[in-house]
């Protein structure tokens, strides 16, 4: 990155060097026109360096995605043959009776993951599977009544820019200071559609240190994405923290 900013520079300057003398001194017309020429081979020459960084940064980006298409794979595979073990211990052991709770919870684990799988955003399905089986203090819970997809929805905001938000509000209450409790502290993202809007509904369940300063950060995150904060009940209940966030929809 340095080293583009420097050769950025020195285009930027012998550009503007050229541009000065063509503006400022008496020359002939050769002379005008070779510094016009160098000054634009400069101008196209910053334009390719940025086309080509741009290109360098948009593959950096699918090798990171690949990579975390293939962790995510691994790990699913390891959960999937925990399911199928435990499925298969229970018929060995005859014990059929628990065989229908086992089967309704790897039902409810597929439905959710499809659920996510349609939100239709990449960078945002990945991140929000991941999450899910990190295996962190802070699982993460996907509710929605009905299919959500980003993609497809008349929203007021790009539905990448939406992604960024959500992927940033996830983080806020990852990093927040949180009370030492035993057990795991799930956070609860559901997406609903009310009234022509698209409301992402965030709750913590436990007891962050200093909520004002999670507040705050998301208030910011949902300034800058042109989205809007309301509702929140943070000092409602000592145990949950909530938080909306709403996307209006274009008419």
């Amino acid at each position: 990155m340095n080293s583009l900013r420097l050769k950025l520079g020195g285009c930027i300057a012998a550009a503007a060097v050229c541009a000065v003398i063509v503006i400022g001194w008496p020359l002939s017309f050769t002379w005008r026109f070779v510094l016009i020429l160098v000054m634009a081979v400069m101008l196209s020459l910053c334009g390719f360096l940025l086309y080509r960084e741009e290109r360098m940064r948009r593959k950096r980006v699918e090798r990171s995605l690949a990579t975390s298409a293939l962790e995510l794979m691994n790990h699913q595979r390891h959960d999937w043959m925990n399911d199928l073990q435990l499925v298969y211990g229970y018929v060995r052991l005859k014990k059929f009776d628990k065989l229908p709770e086992c089967v309704e919870t790897i039902k409810e684990r597929m439905a959710e993951e499809s659920r996510i799988a349609k939100l239709g955003v990449p960078e945002l399905v990945m991140f929000l599977m991941q999450q899910r089986l990190s295996g962190s203090t802070m699982p993460l819970r996907i509710e929605m009544l009905e299919p959500v997809e980003l993609n497809r929805m008349d929203l007021s905001v790009d539905p990448c820019k939406l992604a960024e938000s959500i992927i940033a509000s996830v983080q806020a209450f990852r990093f927040a200071g949180k009370a030492h409790h035993d057990g795991m502290n799930p956070l609860s993202v559901e997406f609903a559609k009310e009234d022509g809007r698209l409301v992402i509904h965030y709750q913590y369940e436990g007891i962050l240190l200093n909520p004002d300063e999670v507040e705050s950060k998301l208030k910011h995150i949902a300034s800058v994405g042109g989205l809007r904060l309301e509702q929140s009940s943070a000092q409602q209940n000592e145990e949950h923290e909530a938080y909306r966030i709403v996307v209006p929809c274009n008419a």
